[in-house]
């Protein structure tokens, strides 16, 4: 029942510096080793910025962070 549900959300964007270990321009996806040695992968918003870049280059991210809270 939704009258009972509260839904917190909150957004942030971060940058990071990170290493290109992989591209998927079909999926406009990357994979990228971070600073602190995890591997994440990326949607990429416009294609386009994938055109110039291979694996093992360095490149800053801007990426959105959501955290999305239900309480019942």
């Amino acid at each position: 029942n939704l009258a009972s549900q509260v839904l917190l959300g909150q957004t942030q964007q971060a940058t990071a510096t990170v290493t290109i270990k992989a591209i998927d321009p079909k999926a406009s996806s990357v994979t990228v080793l971070t600073e602190d040695g995890r591997t994440v992968d990326f949607k990429v918003e416009d294609k386009k910025n994938l055109k110039d870049v291979k694996a093992g280059d360095k490149v800053e991210i801007t990426y959105t962070v959501a955290v999305m809270i239900s309480i019942k």
